[in-house]
């Protein structure tokens, strides 16, 4: 799997392997936390997460752990995911719900998203958000991510976030 770490002032990214499988179970346990996600349990996680080390293996990123640069914790997880079925890449993120609040989602993304821009040939990057998400919807237009366009993903209606690679200055 890829070796790509990214560190900002707050938190060390690295990519989600099944090594974090126990975690991303935790992260799915609170209900307030999948309430715009699917829950994982075990199997689906340890699957979610085989399918994540091909894409890192395949298009050369994924989605990242997200680590608090002080004691190494789990906060959740970010990164990149390639959506073949609308030929587009999308930023996404989910954190457990005791360090919401705190710019953590911001910051990660930003980061993925400078990193992204620089390895990706994407010309823009997207962020399919459930209409009713309040905070990811606030997280992306902080991140300067504009909407596109509405859209179903796996069966679930989303606002389609973007932002183009001319337009992305980092948040």
């Amino acid at each position: 799997m890829s070796e790509v770490r990214l560190e900002t002032e707050r938190l060390r990214l690295r990519p989600a392997g099944i090594r974090d499988v126990d975690e991303y179970v935790a992260l799915s346990e609170d209900l307030e936390v999948t309430r715009f996600v699917d829950a994982l349990d075990a199997r689906a996680a340890e699957e979610r997460l085989r399918a994540n080390e091909r894409e890192w293996r395949d298009r050369g990123h994924g989605m990242f752990a997200v680590l608090d640069r002080r004691d190494g914790r789990f906060l959740g997880r970010a990164g990149l995911k390639y959506w073949p079925q609308f030929d587009e890449t999308e930023v996404g993120w989910v954190l457990r719900r005791d360090v919401w609040g705190r710019g953590y989602a911001s910051e990660a993304a930003s980061a993925i998203l400078d990193w992204g821009f620089a390895v990706v040939p994407a010309t823009y990057f997207t962020a399919m958000i459930d209409p009713d998400n309040d905070r990811s919807i606030r997280v992306a237009r902080r991140l300067g991510l504009t909407p596109l366009r509405r859209d179903i993903l796996v069966g679930d209606p989303v606002v389609v976030y973007a932002v183009a690679r001319e337009d992305w200055v980092g948040a």
